[in-house]
């Protein structure tokens, strides 16, 4: 009797757990589909009929919209200038987004592992700005569907926020990073996923420290400081200071180009 009010209680936090993980991918879909359907103000009366334009008489004014017509364009034959008008209709609604002060960003999971409510949506910080990332759900092989949207969406948000656009190595620069050698030993750059960076340089009398954004340009790493006023350490400032990242995919490191030649290895 005791094994069988044991079995009926694990049963019970089963059945229940399994019912707040299905409460959550409905809250989460819900959410999803509204931030996803939001429509900016500026285009509430968006279309304009151009009998030119074959697909034109239908509302281009959110990410779901432009999302589903775009999908024809890789299942008919659009003439180029009905491209050039769809592909102006996405940088536009980014622009609309973007001027409401809502960023997004556009992505894609799915694949032979399938398509989780959970990472339908992400949120993300690039230079202190929070994005929200809109995650498009497909199979193995229709992957290929949304590519120019994503691309051309994504690359119009981040020229509005005047933010160089991430690629394949980006993440390797992510962590912490020590000086070499016995003068340089003293410093230490951590450089975080979102995109900011901290420098601290400890000398016998005194600390000076220096924070900002960084970016990455191929195998090269740029540090431009912000303004600070504190008073209780000694800041300093770096504009558009380049270092070089070598190893990235085993012991990194990166060295200064100039004027100092610092040498730091990758730590964390």
């Amino acid at each position: 009797m005791h094994l069988f009010k044991k079995t009926i209680f694990i049963l019970l936090l089963f059945l229940n757990s399994l019912l707040t993980a299905q409460d959550d991918s409905e809250k989460i879909l819900a959410q999803y589909n509204e931030l996803a359907n939001y429509i900016p103000k500026s285009l509430e009366k968006d279309t304009v009929y151009n009998p030119e334009i074959r697909i034109s008489k239908f509302p281009f004014n959110s990410i779901a919209n432009i999302k589903v017509h775009h999908t024809i364009r890789h299942f008919t034959t659009l003439t180029p200038k009905e491209i050039a008008w769809l592909e102006e209709k996405i940088s536009t609604l980014a622009i609309a987004l973007h001027a409401e002060g809502k960023y997004f960003l556009v992505g894609q999971i799915g694949g032979s592992s399938g398509c989780h409510a959970k990472d339908l949506i992400d949120t993300l910080y690039l230079n202190t700005i929070k994005f929200t990332r809109l995650n498009f759900c497909h199979g193995c092989t229709d992957g290929y569907i949304d590519e120019e949207f994503i691309e051309i969406f994504n690359a119009k948000m981040y020229q509005l926020l005047q933010i160089r656009q991430s690629d394949l190595k980006t993440h390797l620069f992510y962590g912490t990073y020590i000086g070499k050698g016995e003068k340089r030993s003293k410093i230490e750059l951590t450089l975080t996923s979102e995109r900011t960076f901290t420098l601290q340089i400890n000398k016998k009398d005194a600390v000076e420290f220096s924070e900002g954004l960084w970016e990455n340009d191929n195998d090269t790493l740029i540090l431009t400081s912000k303004k600070m006023n504190q008073s209780n350490i000694n800041t300093f400032e770096l504009k558009a200071v380049e270092f070089r990242l070598k190893n990235p995919y085993r012991r990194s490191k990166l060295i200064r180009l100039s004027p100092e030649r610092w040498k730091l290895k990758k730590v964390l």
